[in-house]
């Protein structure tokens, strides 16, 4: 508890080894609160409105609002449970990009029959809501908070995405990050419905290298900053700098992996010997990475048939990227990005 806010981070019992993508914030004095995501089961989702009920102390007093960073059912799955549960509740995202993009991972879901007929039924286009007016909107009873939309049009894990800044009476701010932002958890290359082939795909995957490098230059002037992440553990502003070094390491790795293999499973067991903390062995679809394999290694020239050659007999540079090609240290590539992140909704 910090400022007399309780902020709980979901575990979802069907993956104990990840921290979920849900989060319940609540007040002590108000006994008021809202949700971040929504987590991808109902087990998930109905875990976090116990929490919720439990801290507000009433079943039948409704979240002042839902915010969803982004559109993967993971995040998106318990939205028909908290209808059900709270139908007066807004569900709100921060484009119309993001609310596109949730829907298009809904119907994949419901194709594919992952989600159930109560949650492929919903109007999906009359539940989410496009902030429009965040300050009224994003209206939360307790004193002296501050809330604050990011609309983060950086391609990376989702093709669109939005960050939601909370600062507190004493002045401590907190980020919640969805998947735009990982801490030593899975990363997820799913711009799946845009940019599904080279360079588009592999452009994306630069560019969600330098918007983190620009986040970490937002961060400096504020050590207190607490990063709450879709997965993973809460990550510090003392231990940011590493984290996103981490993570951008990763996106190297994957594109020099990505641009000499024409096998997934190959590619996808190099990642996990690699970064074991990043990565889940039965992940859905090993990450999505089917918008860069076969492609990429195709795309100079390897001749892939069925996901062979597992190593292209000759190794291939990945195209330049001015994010990847140069140190994580160096200050001035990094902040020259920082407009792009201060996208406010």
């Amino acid at each position: 508890m910090l400022d007399s806010l309780i902020v709980t981070q979901v575990q979802d019992a069907s993956n104990p080894d990840d921290n979920s993508n849900a989060y319940a914030v609540t007040s002590v004095s108000t006994r008021e609160g809202f949700f971040v995501d929504t987590g991808g089961t109902n087990s998930t989702t109905a875990k976090l409105i116990l929490a919720y009920q439990q801290q507000v102390q009433s079943i039948s007093k409704p979240p002042q609002f839902v915010f969803l960073t982004h559109g993967h059912p993971d995040h998106t799955g318990g939205i028909a449970l908290i209808q059900r549960t709270y139908s007066s509740t807004p569900i709100y995202v921060v484009s119309q990009q993001v609310a596109k993009e949730t829907m298009q991972w809904i119907d994949f879901s419901c194709e594919r029959s992952t989600f159930s007929g109560a949650q492929c039924n919903l109007n999906y286009a009359s539940i989410l809501r496009v902030l429009t007016s965040p300050q009224s909107q994003l209206s939360f009873s307790h004193p002296s908070i501050k809330l604050r939309a990011i609309n983060d049009l950086v391609k990376g894990d989702s093709s669109y995405a939005g960050l939601l800044e909370l600062t507190t009476p004493s002045g401590i701010p907190f980020l919640f990050t969805g998947d735009s932002i990982v801490i030593q958890s899975h990363l997820y290359v799913s711009n799946f419905f845009e940019n599904q082939t080279p360079p588009a795909s592999d452009n994306a995957l630069c560019e969600w290298a330098g918007y983190m490098q620009a986040s970490g230059c937002e961060f400096r002037s504020n050590r207190r900053f607490i990063i709450l992440p879709g997965h993973g553990p809460v990550s510090h502003a003392n231990r940011y700098t590493q984290d996103i070094a981490l993570n951008i390491d990763w996106i190297r790795a994957l594109r020099r992996l990505t641009f000499n293999s024409c096998n997934i499973s190959y590619v996808w067991s190099q990642m996990i010997r690699q970064y074991p903390n990043f990565v889940s062995k039965d992940f859905d679809m090993k990450g999505a990475l089917n918008t860069h394999v076969p492609a990429n290694a195709n795309s100079v020239g390897c001749k892939c048939n069925n996901g062979f050659p597992a190593i292209c007999p000759m190794y291939n540079e990945p195209p330049r990227c001015r994010y990847l090609d140069n140190n994580i240290g160096d200050a001035q590539l990094s902040c020259s990005t920082r407009s792009s992140f201060r996208k406010n909704t």
